[in-house]
Parts: structure tokens; sequence; C-alpha cells
């Protein structure tokens, strides 16, 4: 692709999917770089109506959200920015529908902008990123030694990195007397407070600390991915095993909560390995929801009320308040 304008370009970046993870990796990226980016900003309910407008009813609702995020920024920006992310480390993959984001995207929103991304490929070499990296350097108007400079010295370990680069939830640190729900699932679900209908924020509220894959490190989350652990499979889905695995045997977590998108082929297996978990000893409650576009807060809260019922109290009064 060439370069856009004259001018320097304006990199609008999706703030949905694996941002919630990566964001701050290719933010600190295009700065290094000189590079100018606007952000999508958060969900909102026209994000997800016109994301679903725009993606067949087979694709998951994540991916629609991502592309009702991407439609919000024409106008806002020269080009769109959607990474291909095939793996970011070695022995593992990303979902299939991540290999091939760019072109969903693109097609989603019918040419109305270019979109731009960088292959990520750490399972077989980064040298297989060198020609997007190429076409990204013109788009952007910056020498290629410059951008693949700058995607070796950041890019590269801020995907591996040992610890989340998001500062997630402040609460976690605090009241260490209070019982801890853990919650499970994909980044985008957890932390995009419209798709989980802010469910963390209503474990908290409701008197419990909340714990999420993303509090265990990297490499703590692989050595317990039962039954994968060392053999090639999904990151996120290695994320959510391995997380499982060490919070089952935590004395302070009171419960766990798993949530997913209706027709993930990720939480497919992922889930079923948590399910049968739970059902060993030591035994903790555990709740799965499973959302998608049409589904209703009332009856997500009525479900997770009945939960909380099964739970010691969270706060330190005999009475919690209602989620």
């Amino acid at each position: 692709m060439s370069r856009l304008h004259d001018k320097d370009v304006t990199v609008g970046m999706p703030d949905g999917l694996m941002s919630f993870e990566h964001r701050r990796v290719w933010e600190k990226f295009f700065a290094a770089l000189g590079v100018k980016t606007v952000s999508s900003g958060k969900t909102t309910n026209d994000i997800i109506r016109y994301g679903v407008s725009l993606c067949s009813n087979e694709t998951c609702l994540p991916v629609k959200v991502l592309a009702g995020h991407a439609a919000s920024l024409c106008g806002k920006a020269d080009c769109i920015f959607v990474p291909r992310c095939m793996s970011v480390c070695k022995g593992e993959k990303s979902c299939p529908k991540l290999c091939g984001l760019p072109d969903v995207i693109r097609l989603s929103l019918k040419n109305k902008v270019p979109v731009t991304g960088v292959t990520v490929d750490l399972d077989t070499s980064v040298k297989e990123s060198g020609k997007s990296l190429s076409a990204l350097s013109e788009t952007i108007g910056r020498e290629k030694r410059s951008v693949e400079s700058a995607f070796l010295r950041i890019v590269v370990p801020g995907l591996a990195a040992e610890n989340s680069p998001n500062a997630f939830i402040p609460e976690l640190n605090v009241e260490k007397e209070k019982p801890v729900i853990a919650v499970l699932g994909h980044p985008y679900m957890i932390f995009d407070e419209l798709l989980s209908m802010e469910l963390i924020k209503k474990l908290i509220s409701a008197g419990y600390r909340v714990l999420t894959p993303y509090d265990i490190k990297r490499s703590v989350r692989r050595a317990n991915a039962r039954p994968f652990a060392g053999r090639s499979f999904y990151e996120t889905g290695l994320d959510i095993l391995g997380a499982f695995n060490v919070f089952r045997k935590m004395d302070i977590v009171a419960g766990m909560v798993y949530l997913t998108p209706f027709a993930c082929g990720v939480d497919s297996i992922a889930a079923e390995f948590v399910e049968r978990g739970i059902r060993e000893e030591p035994r903790k409650p555990f709740l799965k929801l499973t959302v998608d576009e049409h589904s209703g807060e009332s009856g997500f809260d009525t479900r997770l009320e009945a939960f909380l019922d099964m739970l010691p109290a969270g706060s330190l009064n005999e009475k919690r308040q209602s989620v």
C-alpha cells in the first residue's frame, strides 16, 4: 500500500478484541515512530448494532464488535490498523478469526477507508513480518528500517511479556479480607464493560475481590495449562486453562465465573476442560455465562445473583448488596 498523503497520516485503532491486551504495545510502537493514533473508545450500543449489521450471522460477537469499532473511525483516521495476529509465542496459535481479521474488517467496511496492519507470527519467525512491515512503512511515511527496529524493540517483547501491560482492576490489592471471585474468559470479553455487562464492577460492588487470568504471570499460566501445557494450542485458551488450574487450588478463591461469547471455537474446547476440572477436588462454586448480541441484562443479573447466593458474603456486613 502506498503512502496515503503527503502529510503524516492518522492511524485509527479499533478498541476491541486483542486491543485489551495489546493496545499499549502498539501505541508505544507508533509513538516511537512519531505517528499519531486515534482510538475508537469504549464499546457502545451503537457500535454493537453497526458491527452486527456489517458482519454475517456466523461471525462471533467480538469480531462483530471490532467491525463496529473500525466503522466508527471512518472519517476520523486516514487508515485503520488491524494486526494479523497468527501467534505471539513459540508453540502457540491465535484464533483463526484473528488470523484473517484484516480481511474481515476490509470486507466489512467495503473499502470506505484503507485497512493496514502487521503480520505477527512469532511461532514461525519474526522475519515473516517483514513484508507487512514494509507495506506499513510506506503507508505511514516512515523508513522501513525504523519501522522494523521499533517492531523488534517494542512489539516482539511486548506481546510476549510476563505481566499484562494493562492495570485493569486497581481494587485487587485492597481489603484483602474479602473473599475472591475468579473471572475467566478472553480479555475482550471480561474487560469490555458493555459486552460483560459490567460483570467485574458488579462483583466488586457486591463486596468481592476479583482475579482474572491476567493477574497471573504468563509463564505460570503456561506451566499450568493442562492438558495443553507444553503443547501447541490457542493463546487465549492457554491463558484460561492455566489460570483456572491456579485459581482452583487457591483457598482465597470462593468461586469462579466463566464468561464466553456464543459459538466461540476456542471456548468450546477450553470450557469443556474447565467444567471437567471443576468437578474434581478441591471443588468450588462455578458459573458459566454465555452471551451474544441478543442477551438481556436482567437474565444475566438473575443468574449472577443466584450464583452469589452460594458463596460467603462478600462484604463485612451480613447482607450483601444486590448486583
